[in-house]
Formats: structure tokens, C-alpha cells, sequence
């Protein structure tokens, strides 16, 4: 095993990945924003993390894209406004089957589709593992990217808790 100097600059192992679903066309601006700031985000010089927007892989098999994508997933981001997605209710269910931690939020809706309303409804809000957050069109960016950064401390937490268990003193 080689030692680094402490001067030496290296990569992050394993970068955190970020899966981002929600209506391509309703979240357009909103997705691209999220990936930038994701992807962007740094500790100590090092970049920590990358975000999967599933269109961006350029597979022939969407489906199988977003089995990939989501098997290398550490964080899953739902974000659910006005207009129904049934490729996104399905990645949503698949990171639950998973066992991925789900981030999901309900975007303050102008004219949403019965089936949005049913799914955040029934399927989402009535669990007690899934976090979901209320916000403003206004509020998108930052409120996501805040419980983001939230997932990551507590995953973070978990992962010292599991070692203390593992290893007591």
C-alpha cells in the first residue's frame, strides 16, 4: 500500500450519489440547477458528491438506466408538482424497495393532476421512513439542497453509530 503526503491531492473514493426524478419537462430548469449545485459542491477542495439525472446517460433502455442509476444511489430526491409522472412513481417505489433514504417534495401546486395529489397522498405522506417537505416554487432550490445536506450529516451519523456498535470501547 503506497502512503500519501499530506500535500498530496486526491479524489474522493466514492462519491455520494444524488438521484434526481421528477417530471423532466414540469422541473426542466429546477433539474439542471440541482445537478449543477450537486455536482459543484465541495469539502476541503474535494469534490463530494455527483447528481444522476437519467436522461443525461444516453442508454437505448431507460428502464434499465434507472435500475443502474439507482443501484449506485446513496440519496433518492422526488420532487412532485403539478403534473403526473409514471416514470417517476415508479423510481420513487423502486428506491423504496432499495432501502434508499427518500427525500420527496411537494412543490405548492397550481392546477396539480388528481394522480400527483393521490400518490403524495396515499403512497408518500402516510409513512413514517419517507420525509417529504412542502415548498414554494420560490423555495425549490435552496430547500433541497438544505435537506441534502441534512441526509448527508445524518448518514454520516448512522455510519459512526453502526462503528461504535461494531467496535465498542
Amino acid at each position: 500500500m503506497r502512503r500519501l503526503a499530506l500535500t498530496d491531492v486526491t479524489p474522493v473514493d466514492n462519491l455520494i450519489v444524488v438521484f434526481i426524478s421528477s417530471n423532466q419537462n414540469e422541473f426542466k430548469d429546477l433539474r439542471k440547477e440541482l445537478k449543477d449545485a450537486i455536482d459543484e459542491a465541495t469539502l476541503f477542495d474535494k469534490f463530494l458528491m455527483k447528481a444522476e439525472l437519467v436522461e443525461l446517460r444516453g442508454g437505448e433502455r431507460i428502464s434499465g438506466d434507472i435500475t443502474r442509476a439507482l443501484k449506485d444511489a446513496a440519496i433518492y430526491v422526488g420532487v412532485f408538482g403539478d403534473r403526473y409522472s409514471k416514470k417517476t412513481i415508479e423510481e420513487y417505489r423502486q428506491a423504496r424497495r432499495q432501502g434508499i433514504p427518500l427525500l420527496v417534495f411537494d412543490i405548492v401546486p397550481k392546477r396539480r393532476d388528481h394522480q400527483v395529489k393521490a400518490f403524495l397522498e396515499k403512497q408518500v405522506k402516510t409513512l413514517d421512513d419517507c420525509r417529504i417537505t412542502t415548498l414554494r416554487p420560490s423555495e425549490m432550490l435552496k430547500g433541497i439542497l438544505q435537506r441534502i445536506a441534512n441526509e448527508v450529516a445524518e448518514i454520516a451519523q448512522q455510519n459512526l453509530e453502526i462503528r461504535r456498535s461494531i467496535h465498542p470501547q
